[in-house]
């Protein structure tokens, strides 16, 4: 088959199979509190560190009033806590409460399971192999990415 069949093949399959991820995650947040939104948030947090609002939104190409609005929530849950940003005094920074590490602990290890059982149908080449493909289609595309605090409609 041509390799240009192949991959259109694969673009089509992204947003139904992205579309079943957010669903399997939503899925693994009941009784949590959390939105998928805001484990995407507790997420970057707990790998990068302490990040500002806009930092938070550029890592996950979304406005940074969405992900104000998720600060909040957050914060109104204790789950993050924000402290003085010294390269920014009106952009402070956010970081996980210990209650957040234990929260999003809890997540991941509920997340896991599933993980690890979809893993068994593939190896390790396999997977290695998507990736390649995944990164260098965003890499090639990246031209098309929009600002994310003025992102253009699709029409």
């Amino acid at each position: 088959m041509d390799k240009s069949i192949e991959l259109y093949e694969i673009i089509r399959l992204i947003r139904p199979v992205h579309r079943r991820l957010a669903r399997a995650v939503e899925a693994k947040l009941q009784g949590t509190d959390v939105t998928v939104g805001m484990r995407a948030v507790l997420e970057v947090l707990q790998e990068a560190g302490p990040l500002s609002v806009p930092e938070v939104a550029r890592t996950l190409f979304l406005a940074r009033q969405q992900i104000q609005l998720l600060m909040y929530a957050l914060e109104d849950q204790h789950l993050v806590e924000r402290k003085p940003n010294p390269a920014h005094k009106r952009s402070p920074l956010f970081l996980l409460t210990e209650a957040g590490e234990t929260v999003f602990g809890d997540i991941r290890t509920r997340e896991n399971g599933e993980i690890d059982e979809v893993c068994e149908l593939f190896s390790a080449q396999d997977l290695q192999s998507t990736q390649r493909v995944l990164c260098a289609m965003l890499d090639h595309f990246a031209e098309f990415e929009d600002d994310p605090d003025q992102p253009k409609a699709l029409e």
